[in-house]
């Protein structure tokens, strides 16, 4: 098994760690008394601390300036810390210390305020959804006034800057276009009591043109009501199987890369039965891969399916492959790999927990040796294809790969793959982004609820730019974002091309 693909394997093991909880520890449950200004200053300096001891980017080369934006992180969240008098005001402090480097690998996360299972859900009857460059109301019932109008305003603020400042807290990162079309969402859905980042007053632009303001009515939504929230802007992606609801349109679902035992069962499914329609899908007039809700994992998924679809020498012939990885030597970061490769022997994972082993005893030499950084090179050289002709491929049809916005790390890494063949266009909404620093794990930080999301590895080369996103060839800017919806609109594209 090469390198590349046992630590993609090892990421998909661990991200779980990576995700931003809702909710605090039951160890912060009694945390109501303290002094918030003094906790944020510790753990900003703590964060500033730990990233310049463990994140690879202090040595990484191709980002120069990384100290000195570390420098304006610190700084950032310092000036946010002295004037935090509650929890609220310690989550800011983190939250602009994360803004600057705005890197979803690479953040200090404060947990909210336990909050009970039973905790009422609040709207203000309508969902907010980001279209495009617009910010729309949508409502269950299509006939009320609000449905469809644009919210352009809100507490004073044109909506733009609104949510740019309210979302800054949430880690929202308006850079990456993908992150508008889900994230300002969330400030009009709230768990448990309304928080100060929630709009209590709006202007909507209707549809015939006249402006309203009006305060928003929050209320505790029913079930069917939380319902329509959550299937709004968290549309579903169709299952891991491969299915065919219109004539020769075929859908494969892709909608997770971090895949539990029942979900791996069903990849392997799903596998047996491309490879087995494979004749079929050479004649189809579409194959659509659904990637709505996808946040990541393995890279192997995806590259996996690439193969059999598209060919092996196909696949390797356009590959553009980084040219190394570079993992921080530091003590923390050997640690952790180490504990990695308990795990995974006491799992059966024998081959990875060897190269584990093998790894951390070249990092620790590195270590040793005072160099802050290990490079990870392929056993295989990267296939170069020195200006020859890719291998041609049978499989020509017209591919759709739906995307969403928040489309990140492995669903980026499938996007990379897919695109580079000429039959595909992408759909949906643009992606978010990341850096080149992945393999995270996180840290505890020491005076307040909050843990640090630190990176382990840079990878040298990566044709991805740090920070780029993919744009869609055809923006899906309805409210509509059913499958029927996404079928409508490839067919037209299909009678179009």
């Amino acid at each position: 098994m090469r390198k590349f693909m046992v630590a993609a394997l090892f990421a998909a093991m661990i991200s779980s760690q990576v995700s931003a909880q809702d909710s605090a520890p039951e160890k912060y449950a009694n945390w109501t008394e303290r002094d918030w200004s003094e906790a944020a200053r510790t753990d900003v300096l703590a964060a500033y601390r730990e990233f310049v001891e463990n994140h690879p980017g202090v040595y990484d080369l191709a980002n120069p300036g990384f100290l000195k934006q570390l420098g304006e992180a610190r700084s950032a969240g310092l000036a946010a810390a002295k004037k935090a008098e509650d929890q609220s005001g310690y989550a800011l402090a983190l939250a602009s210390f994360s803004s600057i480097l705005s890197d979803g690998h690479a953040q200090a996360q404060a947990f909210s305020p336990p909050v009970p299972s039973d905790a009422p859900r609040y709207w203000p009857g309508f969902v907010a959804l980001w279209r495009g460059d617009r910010l729309i109301a949508s409502t269950p019932d299509r006939n009320e006034m609000l449905n469809g109008s644009e919210i352009t305003e809100c507490d004073g603020m044109l909506i733009k800057e609104f949510l740019t400042d309210r979302l800054l807290v949430r880690n929202f990162r308006p850079n990456e276009a993908g992150q508008w079309w889900v994230r300002p969402s969330q400030l009009f859905y709230s768990i448990g009591e309304l928080s100060s980042s929630h709009p209590r007053k709006c202007t909507f632009s209707l549809a015939d043109g006249e402006k309203m303001t009006q305060a928003l009515d929050w209320s505790a939504a029913t079930k069917e009501q939380r319902d329509f929230y959550g299937e709004s802007v968290f549309p579903a992606a169709e299952p891991t199987i491969l299915s065919e609801p219109r004539d020769g349109i075929f859908v494969i679902g892709l909608g997770d890369f971090d895949p539990g035992d029942d979900l791996r069962t069903q990849y392997a499914a799903l596998y047996s039965a491309v490879e087995r329609r494979r004749e079929e899908l050479l004649r189809a007039r579409a194959v659509v891969m659904d990637m709505r809700g996808n946040n990541g994992g393995s890279s192997e998924w995806s590259r996996r399916l690439a193969s059999i679809l598209w060919g092996e020498s196909a696949l390797q012939s356009r590959s553009h492959q980084s040219e190394a990885i570079d993992w921080r030597t530091s003590p923390d970061t050997i640690e952790y790999l180490e504990e990695a490769e308990t795990e995974f022997r006491e799992n059966g994972e024998l081959e990875i927990a060897d190269w584990l082993s093998a790894t951390t005893e070249s990092m620790t030499a590195a270590h040793n040796a005072g160099k802050p950084l290990w490079r990870e090179t392929q056993e295989q050289a990267p296939v170069e294809t020195g200006g020859e002709a890719p291998t041609p491929t049978d499989f020509t049809v017209p591919v759709y790969v739906i995307n969403w916005g928040l489309c990140a790390s492995a669903c980026l890494d499938a996007n990379d793959v897919f695109t580079r063949f000429a039959n595909t266009k992408l759909i949906g909404a643009p992606t978010s982004a990341d850096s080149t620093y992945m393999e995270v794990r996180t840290v505890p930080l020491p005076a307040g609820p909050g843990q640090l999301v630190i990176p382990n590895k840079v990878y040298v080369g990566r044709p991805r730019a740090w920070g780029e996103f993919y744009e869609p060839d055809i923006m899906m800017d309805q409210v509509d974002w059913s499958t029927d919806a996404f079928l409508d609109r490839i067919e037209t594209d299909l009678v179009a091309g």
